[in-house]
């Protein structure tokens, strides 16, 4: 299984999906904090595990990077990939 289809195989439950959706930006957001404002990129890499680690505790597994650390940089393209597919399945409905 490759890394991307593990990855979406641990995110299924809609609730898990919406907490990445909200975790995932918020965590990568903390690297243009770091030079000017550092306490706030520091607490924002917390706020999101912990968002992650609820989705998990809901969906009832564990998080991906737990087995196979290079999954936290598999979540920002899995993440792109999710809004991407659904702005084209919202055009195509759109055009229907």
């Amino acid at each position: 299984m490759g890394l991307y289809s593990y990855y979406d195989s641990a995110h299924t439950h809609p609730v898990n999906r919406a907490l990445h959706m909200i975790a995932i930006p918020l965590g990568f957001s903390s690297v243009f904090f770091l030079r000017k404002r550092p306490k706030l990129a520091l607490a924002l890499i917390p706020s999101a595990f912990g968002l992650a680690w609820l989705g998990h505790l809901i969906e009832g597994n564990q998080p991906a990077f737990l087995k196979n650390p290079v999954q936290v940089f598999v979540a920002p393209l899995w993440l792109a990939r999710k809004m991407v597919r659904g702005r084209k399945q919202n055009e195509k409905t759109a055009a229907a």
